[in-house]
């Protein structure tokens, strides 16, 4: 292996800058990432972005996307309701809350290069990275495949070509049990390869006492990756890896915090099935269960179902490393099944009702998506070193396909009518395509200033289908459309020193026309929502002060978005509005602070506001403020190794969910905290173990909202809640 290569595999360990390793030298060692897809150092990036190390995600315990939020300003991941695989992503003002097929999340999810196009069950274990760069603000020129928000970049870890095995077992609370184990192997020839296996399951905190699963929120998961790494000759090489995970979840349960006014007032329920009308009401017997005053953990659910999700993919990156430039292909595929049912149910027994379960909502869920990615770039430098470049052609489809029907007590003028026996819901597919061309340059025209200017330019094509499944349809429909965009992006830096970078960012933002799910499938012309586009503005600085013992950076921006797609509740249907202008505007600073060798402290905070001109009863489901501290201390244990110690305060500020307030959830703070031992001697290798606990105060916050069109006289809202105190144990043993 070519000394560059070794030693760019050694930097990319590095720290970052949510947090390192203590090491003995009381100095913060470099980062560094691939943000602009070339590896440089964090604090020469300009942007803003946040980087967590293997050795850090460890440490807080941090093993999927929602985990990584809650130590990023300005970031909220949550699990999307009814589901314990999607998840509804937001940065910076910027989200998605719909896991629909049909709608693009404005966070991107990339996975050593390969965008990953749904939000569906992107919730996955975090299993064998080398680290996660989490960048804000919209990246239309390197990652423009829709980042209008932002993006997450996971980079997994290759082979190290020695023979290497590594255990950790983590057992906890509430059934927690997690194992992950990796194998590397020696070099053949000029090849290495690495195993990774991870199983965990956990019973959840809630349970059901009614009909169908009774941990709810609880997981069975067993994911599995191999890689391959070959260096075919000094300068052409071949990364391959294959993943896939299946997971068998019980969606964490919805508390009901409000229903209709005046649903006392109705007088029955026909069910139009069976042409039989009952004297009963299922809105008011909800009024008996609604609970606004904190967590609850016992339901009684007729029909809770599980979820079953299995996903896959294939990356094969090739590098050819020549004098002054390195040409690199990214080829990726990836599939995504998931099979849900779920359901809110009243026991008619328990309510004097004929001892028959009515339904107020039920559904079946089936999707099915596969994509393709290709991807080209050259990177290189010219003019002694003053210029350096990427530039790229880039092309994406994805197929899909969503089954959902449902069925669920409504009221027609002043009377709930059950439309059991009656399929509603949605059947539709996707087909989906998106070509690009890219590049972006850095000039220094002197030693202290650089410029650096991006392009692209996308082609995006959508197509929608509707399935005769439907039975308001007698025959498929197909729509399609297409959208072209320029955008691009403006930086001016100052770096005076290695310890200083300023810089003024201009950036654009694009998301492509949508279909969103349309509430009359036989309306004679089903129209997209347009194009969404934005300007950004950001200044910012990276310092390193007090001999690089500290870590200061700090970001200001201003966004204007026209044509921002929000999604809606309308006539039944989750789809996508257009909701006008609007400005967001906030700003993140982060400080790492290494006073002593074996002290480490972390703070970090985000602020962030939207102002829109129209559509102002729709949520803005993103709180204004966010912000964690941290410290970390580490010490000689005489001979049994290094004790370590830890403790992280995070707070999300409150989150808007429903424009009438009755889904919101408040503002928390959540405590956690580890201390352990490791490098003890074990054998021919070493020994870590560590005690660690979650939300130790155990706080009752809610974690997302949904209004059923309460203002509309026959729906309800309600907050499904997170996890109470969780704690455990874990031991890595690895050689």
């Amino acid at each position: 292996m070519p000394a560059s290569r070794r030693s760019l595999m050694a930097c990319a360990v590095a720290t970052a800058l949510a947090g390192a390793p203590l090491s003995a030298l009381a100095q913060l060692e470099e980062v560094v990432v691939t943000a602009q897809k070339k590896s440089e150092s964090l604090q020469d990036a300009p942007l803003a972005v946040t980087a967590f190390s293997e050795d850090m995600l460890e440490d807080l315990g941090a093993f999927d996307a929602v985990d990584l939020a809650e130590y990023t300003p300005n970031v909220n991941i949550v699990p999307t309701l009814g589901s314990g695989a999607n998840i509804r992503m937001e940065i910076r003002g910027m989200s998605t809350a719909e896991p629909s097929l049909t709608i693009d999340p404005k966070v991107g999810i990339y996975l050593d290069g390969a965008y990953i196009a749904r939000n569906a069950g992107a919730v996955f274990d975090i299993v064998d990275l080398e680290r996660v760069e989490i960048m804000r603000g919209p990246q239309g020129t390197l990652w423009g495949k829709n980042t209008t928000g932002g993006a997450v970049n996971l980079v997994s870890k290759k082979p190290q070509g020695e023979l290497g095995f590594k255990q950790l077992v983590s057992v906890g609370n509430h059934g927690h049990f997690r194992s992950v184990s990796t194998l590397d192997t020696p070099t053949f020839g000029t090849a290495a390869a690495k195993f990774t296996y991870m199983n965990k399951q956990y019973d959840g905190w809630a349970k059901n006492h009614g009909i169908g699963e009774k941990n709810l929120g609880s997981e069975d998961v067993d994911a599995f990756r191999a890689a391959l790494s070959w260096e075919i000759t000094e300068q052409f090489f071949l990364d391959y890896s294959y993943d896939r995970t299946k997971n068998d979840l019980v969606a964490t349960p919805l508390q009901i915090t409000a229903v209709t006014e005046g649903a006392a007032d109705k007088i029955g329920t026909y069910d139009i099935a069976t042409e039989t009308f009952y004297p009963y009401n299922a809105l008011v017997e909800m009024q008996d269960v609604v609970n606004t005053d904190g967590r609850v953990e016992d339901f009684e659910l007729d029909g809770q179902g599980k979820e079953k999700v299995d996903i896959s993919g294939h990356n094969l990156t090739l590098a050819l490393e020549l004098n002054a430039v390195t040409l690199r292909s990214i080829t990726s595929y990836r599939k995504y099944e998931a099979d849900s049912l779920e359901g809110l149910d009243l026991d008619g027994g328990s309510w004097g009702f004929n001892g028959e379960a009515l339904p107020v909502f039920h559904s079946t869920n089936f999707k099915d998506q596969d994509q393709f990615q290709q991807e080209l770039q050259a990177l290189g430098n010219a003019f002694d070193d003053r210029l350096d470049y990427v530039v790229g052609l880039y092309y994406f489809e994805e197929q899909g396909r969503e089954d959902n029907p449902w069925n669920a007590t409504i009221y027609q003028a002043e009377q709930p009518v059950l439309l059991r026996g009656i399929p509603l819901g949605n059947w539709y597919g996707i087909d989906n395509k998106s070509a690009a061309a890219f590049g972006n340059f850095t000039y220094r025209p002197s030693d202290s200033l650089y410029l650096v200017l991006g392009v692209r330019y996308t082609d995006d094509q959508k197509g929608l289908e509707l399935y005769p499944e439907d039975p308001r349809l007698t025959e498929e429909r197909r729509f399609k459309e297409d959208w072209q965009k320029w955008t691009g992006a403006f930086t001016l830096g100052y770096q005076p020193s290695d310890e200083l970078n300023a810089y003024f960012k201009y950036a654009q933002g694009f998301n492509a026309g949508v279909y969103g799910i349309p509430s009359d499938p036989t309306a004679a012309d089903i129209q997209p929502a347009d194009p969404e586009e934005l300007d950004t503005y950001e200044i910012g600085i990276k310092s390193e002060l007090l001999d690089r013992s500290m870590r200061l950076n700090a970001a200001l921006f201003y966004t204007d978005a026209d044509n921002l797609q929000v999604t809606a509740f309308i006539d039944g249907n989750r789809t996508v509005v257009n909701s006008g202008t609007a400005e967001i505007y906030g700003g993140e600073v982060e400080l790492l602070y290494m006073p002593k060798a074996n002290w480490q402290f972390d703070a970090n905070y985000g602020y962030r506001k939207t102002e829109r001109d129209t559509l102002e009863d729709i949520a803005d489901p993103s709180g204004k403020h966010s912000g964690r501290l941290g410290a970390g201390y580490n010490t000689p244990a005489g001979d049994w190794g290094l004790f370590n110690i830890r403790a992280d305060a995070t707070y999300q500020d409150s989150v808007e969910y429903s424009s009438n307030g009755s889904a919101d959830v408040d503002s928390r703070w959540l405590l956690s905290a580890r201390a352990g031992l490791s490098e003890i001697s074990a054998g021919p290798g070493e020994l870590r173990i560590a005690l660690w606990g979650k939300n130790l105060l155990d706080e009752e916050y809610g974690v997302h909202g949904t209004d059923f069109g309460l203002d509309s006289g026959y729906g309800f809202a309600g907050i499904t809640y997170g996890a109470p105190r969780s704690y455990g144990i874990d031991l890595t043993w690895e050689f």
